[in-house]
Parts: structure tokens; sequence; C-alpha cells
């Protein structure tokens, strides 16, 4: 009579965990990607913003937003993170008063119609790019978290002037192999994101806000992508600062502001050197 061997059957039992493990990865991996969050109307900060909303259709699908300061002749585009409704930032951004901010929630976020995908996101995008590119001088992007991966896209297809990016990440693989180390991640990813390969050729200057106590996206993914920018680079590591809470520290504000004055004076030294 044949036994099989102990470290057979433990062998065999984990690679059939690891399989499990990773196809329920693989079929709810978006759903551990993506967070939509709805609007809600009876929220106070949405007091007085309705003559700032807009809508944007593409392949049938209607996508709903703010574009604050309107008739600025520069657009800054804020692209959100995984859970986030984006006109909670409308009163921050308020404060930046010399430029436009476009915030449009992506599919399935706010009133947003779809489902979110990578191929959707940065599709909606760059197709928002092309239809605001028409009414402003220079855009300039903001991209926070998932945010940032959709931005980096953008700027390796579109004429971006300047880029911030927030707590950013090199690739959703990196980040998700480190995760879950026991899945082929690379093999398994649908929705990939990989900044580092979209950057190749990018020479905007960009400004990376990074958590120092970032426990979503370890600060290592920032810096890697930050490592890899051919483009004039700030870095700025916003001490005891975490993944959620960045955004509360003084240092955050202040170095997007100090950035985009800096972006200014390119704007004005360029349209000087071309009288």
């Amino acid at each position: 009579m044949n036994f099989l061997h102990p470290l057979a059957v433990i062998l065999g039992t984990i690679a059939v965990i690891i399989l499990s493990l990773s196809a329920s990865l693989y079929i709810k991996q978006r759903k551990m990607l993506y967070y939509p969050q709805q609007l809600s109307r009876s929220s106070p900060h949405l007091l007085g913003m309705e003559p700032f909303e807009k809508t944007f259709h593409r392949n049938g699908i209607q996508l709903h937003g703010w574009l604050i300061n309107p008739e600025k002749e520069n657009l800054i585009v804020y692209y959100g993170g995984n859970g986030e409704e984006v006109s909670y930032n409308l009163e921050s951004f308020r404060r930046i008063e010399n430029h436009a901010v476009l915030l449009m929630n992506y599919r399935g976020y706010g009133e947003s119609q779809g489902s979110p995908s990578e191929e959707h996101l940065v599709g909606d995008a760059l197709a928002l790019f092309d239809e605001m590119r028409k009414s402003y001088s220079t855009i300039k992007l903001i991209g926070r978290s998932l945010g940032s991966g959709v931005a980096v896209q953008v700027a390796s297809k579109r004429p971006v002037h300047s880029l911030i990016l927030v707590t950013p990440f090199d690739s959703v693989v990196a980040v998700g192999q480190k995760l879950f180390p026991f899945a082929p991640v690379s093999l398994l990813a649908k929705d990939r994101y990989d900044s580092i390969a979209a950057c190749r050729g990018v020479t905007s200057p960009a400004l990376f806000l990074l958590a120092e106590m970032d426990e979503i996206i370890p600060i290592g993914h920032g810096i890697n992508l930050a490592d890899n920018w051919e483009g004039e680079r700030q870095v700025v590591t916003i001490e005891g600062a975490m993944h959620n809470t960045i955004g509360n520290y003084p240092d955050y504000w202040d170095s997007i502001v100090r950035f985009l004055g800096e972006a200014g004076n390119r704007e004005r030294g360029a349209q000087g050197g071309a009288n």
C-alpha cells in the first residue's frame, strides 16, 4: 500500500491554500482597489456650490463634479484617492484663488455613472483634459494616492505644465506584492497603474508630497517614483503624517501653494522669453 509522504501532503495543502487565496484575490481585486463613495447632498460643504457643478459625457456615461473659479486663465485638475468623494476638497481648493480647479468624481463615485477601472479612469481623464485645454492656457495636475497613477498617465500622453503627486506609488503591482507576498500579483492584476513605466519621458516639473508614517502606501513606493522622475522634482516628506492625515498638516498646503507660485513664475518666464 502506498502512502503520501508527509512533506508532500504539507506542500500540497500549502499549494491549494495559495491557489485559493490567489483566485479570491483575482476575483475581488477591483473591490479591494476601488471604494466608491456616494455624494451626500445634505452635507454642509455643498451649500452654495450648485453654480460650480459640471457634468461631462463620454461613451454614454455621465461624470459629475465641480469647476471652481472657471474664469481664471490656468487650470488645476484634481484626481482623488480610491475611497474619496472629491466634493470634500471644495473648500480647501477655494483658497487657491489664481487658478480654476476641476474636481470630477470617478465613474461610480459621487453622482458619476459607471464602474471604475484603470481603462475607464485614464480614458475619462484624457478626454476631460482634451476638453478643458480648449479653455485654459495651462493645465496642472494634482493626484492623490490612486489619483497619482491617473495623473502620471495623463502626463505621459498630454502637455501637462506640472504635477503635484500626493502619497504616490510606483505601481499597483509593487504595492500589492508587498501586501500579498504569497500571490503572483503581476500575473493577477487587472489594473496595474504602472507609474514607473508611464513616467518615462515625462519632463514636467513635479512636487512629491510623502507621508512619513504612511501605513497604506509605504513611503518607499513614492520615493522610488521620485527617483525615476526625469523632470525637475521636489520631494517633501510630511513628518508624522499618515496616508489619510497628510492634508491636516500645515506643511501640506504650504508646499502646494509654494509650488504653484513657482509654477506661475515659470509661466511668466516662458511668456517673457517668447516676446
